[in-house]
């Protein structure tokens, strides 16, 4: 079940919020279980692109409507 967002969409987008969520939760993996894992994905969230950051919730299957403006 995928969705198709545009750039419009994406326009109204809380992205630092989004951004600080995901290193939280890399992070919280990293302390836990997965190691050196999390902590390259902490990283990778930490300096993506607007872009990435919706790639990379949706490849987390993060629910992009609740960081809408």
């Amino acid at each position: 079940m995928g969705f198709i967002f545009n750039s419009s969409t994406h326009e109204n987008m809380d992205y630092e919020r989004l951004r600080e969520e995901l290193i939280s939760e890399y992070g919280e993996r990293m302390a836990s279980f997965s190691g050196g894992l999390g902590f390259c994905n902490m990283c990778d969230a930490e300096d993506a692109s607007n872009d990435e950051l919706i790639s990379i919730a949706k490849r987390e299957g993060i629910d992009l409507k609740k960081y809408r403006k």
